[in-house]
């Protein structure tokens, strides 16, 4: 078997556009939370979230292959109280999109506090 190890480093919105289609076996990434770390990020309110991620989450279809995975690491806002949807809008239009949704995953961190 002969395999090949490629990474990238860079902001995804300049680098995806140099990758060909369907070239990409594995995609894994952690985009900014809505409203968090705005000063690493410069935060992406929750009401924009969807419309700022499809333009992406396009060119990443269009890099994976069809027997490729993507891993989506997205954590959802509290806004007033409630859970604010964006995290189920961005799923319900990446699936128009031509993704599909087949798993959820929960990631339980022992070692964190507690929070609200």
């Amino acid at each position: 078997m002969n395999s090949r190890l490629k990474l990238y480093l860079g902001d995804c919105q300049q680098e995806l556009k140099n990758l060909e289609d369907n070239s990409v076996d594995l995609i894994i990434t952690s985009p900014p939370y809505a409203d968090s770390r705005k000063n690493s990020y410069g935060g992406i309110h929750p009401d924009r979230y969807v419309e700022w991620f499809l333009p992406i989450s396009a060119q990443l279809l269009r890099v994976l292959k069809s027997t490729g995975t993507f891993i989506l690491n997205i954590k959802e806002k509290v806004v007033d109280g409630e859970r604010h949807p964006y995290v189920i809008e961005l799923i319900l239009q990446m699936r128009k999109q031509g993704w599909l949704w087949t798993e959820e995953f929960i990631w339980h961190k022992k070692n964190s506090h507690p929070r609200k």
